[in-house]
């Protein structure tokens, strides 16, 4: 079962060593999402992270910091993706393709997935199950990926946890997830949270 592993919204003290951990750990992609609205911040952490993990992160929000780090690609929020005519969508794709990086998007609705691009690397869908990170943030579709039938990779996003992992694999039919509160609900265990989680994954991956 593949994974990835978000940030958390704002960034905090010790945050570029517990990176640098989760990858020691194993961790194959990270999305490096904050709710800051200054790229220094940004460049401030990667500079912090070590140079061997920058292929292993995806950017949101920030395309240059892609070129500038060498990363592994971007991420098109909803918003950013519905800002941006068809054929500028068409050519951004080109662009990070041209350059061997990937690049995905967030739905939350099943007739936007169908509109998407068929040269997307990724999408997320989410939410999949009640949100760990954030209050009230519940499901609005039933998610089922093994009835939908598009060309790129779909990753579970949303409430994905050592709880809800086997139901997500099992009865949804993801074969990637990814994972925010249930890593980051408690700084002092990530890296044991992390590792419950994979040990979680490996008994469900035949």
């Amino acid at each position: 079962m593949k994974h990835r592993v978000y940030t958390v919204p704002d960034f905090f003290e010790g945050e570029a060593d517990l990176l640098n951990q989760l990858f020691e750990e194993g961790l194959p992609c990270l999305h490096f999402r904050k709710t800051q609205r200054s790229i220094h911040p940004f460049i401030d952490l990667l500079v912090q992270v070590e140079t061997k993990y920058y292929s292993k992160i995806i950017v949101h929000q920030y395309p240059e910091l892609v070129e500038m780090f060498h990363l592994s690609g971007l991420h098109l929020t909803e918003s950013a993706r519905r800002a941006l005519s068809t054929e500028a969508l068409q050519d951004l794709i080109n662009e990070q393709h041209k350059n061997q990086r990937q690049i995905g998007t967030s739905i939350h609705q099943k007739t936007d997935l169908y509109l998407l691009p068929k040269e997307m690397d990724y999408c997320t869908l989410s939410p999949i199950f009640s949100s760990v990170s954030k209050q009230k943030y519940e499901p609005t579709v039933h998610w089922q990926a093994q009835d939908l039938d598009v060309p790129f990779s779909l990753v579970a996003l949303g409430g994905i946890s050592v709880q809800t992992l086997e139901t997500t694999y099992h009865q949804r039919g993801f074969r990637e997830v990814a994972f925010l509160g249930a890593v980051w609900n408690d700084l002092s265990n990530v890296l044991q949270n992390y590792r419950l989680l994979c040990k979680k994954m490996n008994a469900l991956t035949p």
